[in-house]
C-alpha cells in the first residue's frame, strides 16, 4: 500500500511540474541559426549559431575542420578548435564564422562566446585554400537551416559547408553535402571544398 502511495504522489508532483511549465532537464543542447546569410547567391560567407543547455553533462564544444579530397571527408590534422568549461551544458552563447578579409578564399575567424565561461576566437589556416587561383573563383556556402532542440552530447553535426570552383560559375551548396556527399553535384564538380563540424562533448579527462 505503501508503494502505490509513492507512486500516486510521485504522478501527481509530475503534474504539479506540468501545470507550472517546468519540464526535467533533458541532457541536450538546443542549437539555431542567427544569420541565415547563406540564402540566395550563396555569396556573404558569414554564419552564427546560438546555442544553450539544457543541463546537459557537456564541458566542451569542439570545432572540426575537413577537406574534402574528391572521394571523402577528411579531417585537418591541425583543424580542430576546443573550448572547455564546465559549465558548457547549463550555458548559452554564439559560435560565430567570418571571412577574415574580403577575398573569395579568405579563411575563417572561428569565434566561440558566452557570459558564462569567455570563450575563444580561432583562425582556420589551410595551404591548399590559401593556394586557389582567385582570378575566376567562385564559392558556396551553406549552413543549418533550422533549429535543432534536441542535439546529444558527443554527437557530431556539421555547421558550415564551403565549395570553391575556378571557372567562373557556381552551383549551390547545401549543408546534407557533408552527410550525403555523393548526392552532391556542387562537391562532385568543386575545384576544392571545406566543412565545418560541432560536438558538444563530455571529457572526463578535465
Amino acid at each position: 500500500m505503501k508503494k502505490r502511495h509513492a507512486a500516486l504522489a510521485a504522478l501527481a508532483l509530475v503534474g504539479i511540474l506540468s501545470g507550472c511549465g517546468q519540464t526535467a532537464a533533458d541532457n541536450t543542447m538546443h542549437l539555431a541559426p542567427v544569420e541565415q546569410k547563406t540564402e540566395g547567391s550563396q555569396i556573404d560567407k558569414s554564419v552564427k549559431y546560438e546555442f544553450s543547455g539544457n543541463h546537459a553533462d557537456a564541458n566542451g564544444i569542439e570545432i572540426q575542420r575537413y577537406e574534402w579530397d574528391g572521394s571523402a571527408w577528411n579531417k585537418d590534422d591541425y583543424g580542430l578548435f576546443t573550448v572547455n568549461s564546465e559549465k558548457v551544458g547549463e550555458s548559452s552563447g554564439i559560435i560565430q564564422f567570418d571571412p577574415e578579409t574580403d577575398a573569395v578564399n579568405a579563411e575563417y575567424n572561428i569565434n566561440i562566446q558566452s557570459d558564462d565561461f569567455g570563450g575563444s576566437m580561432q583562425f582556420a589556416d589551410s595551404s591548399k585554400l590559401s593556394g586557389l587561383p582567385t582570378e575566376r573563383l567562385t564559392s558556396a556556402v551553406a549552413m543549418q537551416e533550422e533549429k535543432i532542440d534536441d542535439l546529444a552530447v558527443d554527437v557530431e553535426i556539421p555547421l558550415l559547408v564551403r565549395t570553391f570552383r575556378t571557372d567562373g560559375t557556381q552551383i549551390l551548396v547545401a549543408i546534407d553535402a557533408f552527410s550525403d556527399p555523393g548526392n552532391s553535384s556542387a562537391l562532385k564538380y568543386s575545384s576544392y571544398a571545406e566543412a565545418y563540424t560541432v560536438k558538444f562533448v563530455k571529457n572526463d579527462n578535465l
